[in-house]
């Protein structure tokens, strides 16, 4: 589960509420105008969220990391704003970068909203509020068309029933050009409910990760992945990940013949995984509807701790992942390569980083935050590491990766890196 309560940000947003982008100053900086140019299928650029889970900033860097714009959008900066809901410090990006070339910035428990940036200057082009009078909790962004988009929505409502799409463990189907919401889709229940996180396109369906939590969020089911058809935006299969729980979004290889996710297991408030046997990795085959499962790792043989829930292809066969790591644990936070064709799962991991323990010698908890790869493209990787507050940068070889060093990002407030996305 990817969402954080963030204390006293609680804010009543009402049902639907739009603010259009003619309503809107631009507020970007000068320094903050960057010419911005991709190869066909390639991001222009990288977002870069900093936040100490109170303020959020959103800076701009190159693919392989270096500062085009410290403060390309920022909690200040939407405060600047008279009639924008400013940033919490509960944000995230897509998983899957918007066709549309816009930023798009997902705001969590609290705030309940999408806000949609200019490409250009990081100015504040519309938002829309998904809360339609609950904490909805929305966890992901994918866009189906130039003018809409599905947004899955983790948070339940107790007492449904007095406005439009109100029930919530759903996907949204959002007009991003008027910005207002036109349908749900109602998800499988079963015993718990559907809590959606991930979104991925493949071919003609969106393939959305069912994390099942209860209501009292003290216990899980089994992960379930769940086909919607584009075309009639209706569930078409669902498969379920037996024995692992706590998934997070199908990541496509670059050829897009597998995919692959990653699961975490239940963990409690301090991070911490009560049995590894509920986190690993599943391949599946992504040529056959609806998927199938190749193979699976445990996260016991590939790393001997549970794994945070988010994967990044750098390679045809080759993934980045996390530990998920608990605050005050005995050990720290690791990045690790995985090679998918490893014949022996315990060859098949390599630790590239590893955290710094805390003042008392403690494990930090979790530090190592989003991932951007780009093969191919900038033939990089990105890495938020808020141990350090700076961007960890590889180089993409073939199957390899080769360290780059480290940087930071320039123009900020010292707030830590702690989620990427492309632009």
């Amino acid at each position: 589960m990817r969402s954080r309560s963030v204390a006293g940000r609680a804010l009543w947003l009402g049902f639907s509420t739009v603010l259009l982008a003619c309503n809107v100053e631009p507020t970007a900086h000068d320094e903050c105008h960057a010419t911005l140019a991709a190869a066909p299928g390639c991001p222009a650029a990288a977002l870069v969220v900093m936040s100490d889970f109170v303020s959020t900033q959103i800076g701009l860097a190159t693919l392989d990391g270096d500062t085009l714009c410290g403060s390309w959008f920022s909690t200040a900066r939407a405060e600047a704003t008279p009639v924008a809901f400013a940033l919490s410090g509960d944000v995230a990006l897509p998983s899957t970068r918007p066709a549309s070339g816009r930023g798009v910035v997902i705001d969590r428990y609290g705030t309940n909203v999408a806000s949609f940036l200019s490409p250009a200057t990081g100015a504040l082009l519309g938002q829309l509020a998904v809360g339609t009078g609950f904490e909805s909790n929305p966890q992901d962004y994918l866009e189906l068309d130039a003018g809409r988009a599905l947004v899955s929505r983790w948070g339940e409502n107790p007492v449904p029933g007095h406005v439009p799409f109100d029930v919530g463990g759903d996907l949204l189907i959002i007009d991003t050009l008027g910005l207002a919401i036109e349908d749900s889709i109602a998800l499988p229940r079963e015993d718990f409910p559907p809590r959606p996180a991930g979104l991925t396109r493949v071919g003609g369906e969106a393939v959305v990760t069912l994390q099942r939590m209860s209501l009292d969020v003290r216990s899980m089911g089994e992960a379930m992945l769940v086909g919607i058809d584009l075309e009639e935006l209706a569930v078409t299969w669902t498969i379920k990940l037996a024995g692992l729980k706590n998934c997070g979004a199908l990541e496509l290889a670059p050829d897009g013949a597998v995919g692959a996710v990653a699961c975490t297991g239940y963990v409690d408030r301090s991070g911490a995984a009560p049995t590894l046997d509920e986190s690993g990795i599943v391949v599946l085959d992504l040529t056959s509807t609806p998927p199938s499962e190749l193979r699976r790792f445990s996260a016991a043989e590939l790393t001997g701790d549970p794994l945070q829930s988010d994967l990044e292809f750098f390679a045809s066969r080759r993934v980045l992942a996390k530990t998920q790591t608990a605050v005050d644990a005995s050990g720290n936070n690791r990045l690790i390569s995985i090679d998918l064709d490893a014949e022996d799962p315990a060859s098949a991991a390599v630790v590239l980083l590893e955290a710094r323990p805390s003042a008392t010698g403690a494990g930090q908890g979790v530090v190592y935050g989003g991932m951007l790869c780009t093969p191919g493209c900038g033939n990089t990787c990105l890495v938020a590491d808020a141990d350090r507050s700076v961007l960890q940068r590889f180089a993409i070889d073939g199957d390899e990766l080769s360290p780059l060093g480290a940087l930071g990002m320039k123009g900020t407030v010292g707030l830590p890196p702690r989620e990427l996305g492309g632009l």
